[in-house]
């Protein structure tokens, strides 16, 4: 099959595009396209050579990487990414022999896929944490046309980590809105009802029992149902009845915490002031 030109692979970049116009912004999809335009595995990451995306979703050539990946959601060390990253420059072709397979665990095993070569470039304009784009692939060196599909598919990969961003803090602040709106209209027995059930969340999840948190209150029952009544109205957690075991709670955003920590302290300094 014949290899396809600059021009056939632009417009293939340009696809992915139309694609989070019209199906939302998905940084594993333009991951994955990015990889096929370009001939190697593309890795989304910050900083500290942590992914930003999902590389299951991404074929990996190498299974003891996609392995390892799926399992640390970070570079492997032999990549030196923080080197690579401190001067905030692309790299172009920088190289690693592989003698050694370094996933395996064993010295003389030869890598079956030979030398990595690795084009890195940064990712302009991502809001507050700084991103790169890194293109991985082995035997290969990168030439001038894999180059120029790099630096478009970072400006894309930037575009959709910013669009991210933005629905992110948009999401996040429409559930603080909630978050106070509910806030409102809890009394004051109720918004300690709420603390003490936040207080025993477990991994913004967990199972509790309303007749043990109002004994140790001091209240009755109805005031924990009712506290829960509004926060799940309102958005902000998710409930299920689990019989004579409780009640299952899940938080749909743990920035509601800092939220109703703020108001809570608020509240009872007013409530003191009253006394």
């Amino acid at each position: 099959m014949l290899e396809k030109s600059l021009l056939e692979r632009v417009r293939m970049a340009n696809q992915i595009i139309l694609h989070s116009t019209e199906q939302g912004p998905d940084i594993n999809f333009a991951a994955g396209a990015l990889a096929e335009i370009i001939g190697g595995s593309v890795f989304l990451i910050d900083e500290n050579g942590r992914l930003l995306g999902d590389p299951s979703k991404q074929r990996i050539s190498c299974r003891k990487l996609k392995e390892y990946l799926a399992a640390k959601a970070v570079l492997p060390g032999y990549y030196k990414v923080k080197s690579l990253l401190k001067s905030g420059k692309p790299r172009i072709n920088e190289t690693y022999q592989i003698s050694a397979c370094p996933l395996d665990g064993k010295e003389k095993a030869a890598c079956p896929h030979g030398d990595i070569y690795i084009l890195l470039l940064p990712l302009y304009s991502v809001a507050e944490q700084p991103g790169f784009l890194l293109v991985h692939r082995h035997q290969k060196p990168f030439e001038d046309d894999d180059l120029i599909l790099a630096e478009i598919g970072a400006a894309i990969a930037a575009m959709i980590l910013m669009r991210l961003e933005a629905a992110k803090f948009e999401q996040d602040k429409w559930y603080r809105t909630m978050a106070g709106v509910a806030f409102e209209s809890l009394s004051f027995s109720e918004v300690e009802a709420i603390e003490e059930i936040f207080k025993k969340l477990n991994e913004n999840e967990n199972i509790v029992v309303a007749s043990k948190i109002a004994d140790n209150l001091g209240i009755t029952r109805s005031v924990i149902v009712n506290a829960l009544r509004k926060f799940e109205s309102a958005g902000i957690i998710e409930s299920r009845s689990l019989g004579m075991k409780g009640t299952y709670i899940r938080l749909k955003n743990p920035c509601v915490l800092e939220e109703i920590s703020g108001r809570s302290a608020k509240l009872k300094a007013a409530f003191s002031e009253k006394q």
